[in-house]
């Protein structure tokens, strides 16, 4: 029902008194009321915070009564470098110049493949030049120590016989 000069308020409780606090939802007749509380509050008014209840909040929010925002970057989830940014319900992951890419920094750019090949070819090639060289230097050391044969002996006078 209805009340007023124009008839134009509602006569229950909820209308008149407006009890209930903190966005709470009133539900009422003439005679009685009772307020459904949001998260964290509780009371007939929603006037006392209550620790114990354990607020189901919404995405990216988090505590006892959904008062602070959830840092998606606490624990750093990107990869390689990446700096991790916060959204309001999610993360992104800047990766470091042309190195990296994907949602994580998890996958390494066709640039960075390349160079490592790259330098891997180089790194084998080094290796195996060095191990040509001090395979040479036994070779000649084995035929002179070993079996008495100098392949350099016969240049060796020549360079002499010039020198005199």
């Amino acid at each position: 029902t209805t009340m007023g000069v124009n008839c134009d308020m509602s006569s229950s409780l909820c209308a008149i008194k407006q009890p209930c606090k903190n966005n709470g939802t009133c539900n009422g007749t003439h005679y009685s009321y009772d307020c459904s509380c949001p998260c964290g509050f509780n009371g007939t008014c929603n006037e006392t915070s209550d620790s114990l209840f354990v607020c189901a909040c919404l995405s990216g929010w988090q505590g006892v009564h959904c008062e602070s925002m959830v840092n998606f970057c606490d624990n750093n989830p990107c990869l390689n470098n990446g700096v991790c940014r916060p959204l309001l319900e999610n993360y992104t992951c800047e990766c470091p110049g042309d190195c990296y890419c994907g949602r994580l920094c998890q996958i390494s750019s066709p640039k960075t493949i390349m160079f490592k090949t790259i330098s891997k070819s180089f790194a084998y090639i080094s290796i195996l030049a060095v191990a040509a060289v001090a395979m040479f230097v036994i070779t000649m050391d084995m035929l002179k120590y070993c079996f008495g044969i100098d392949p350099t002996r016969g240049e060796l006078k020549r360079i002499q016989r010039e020198k005199q």
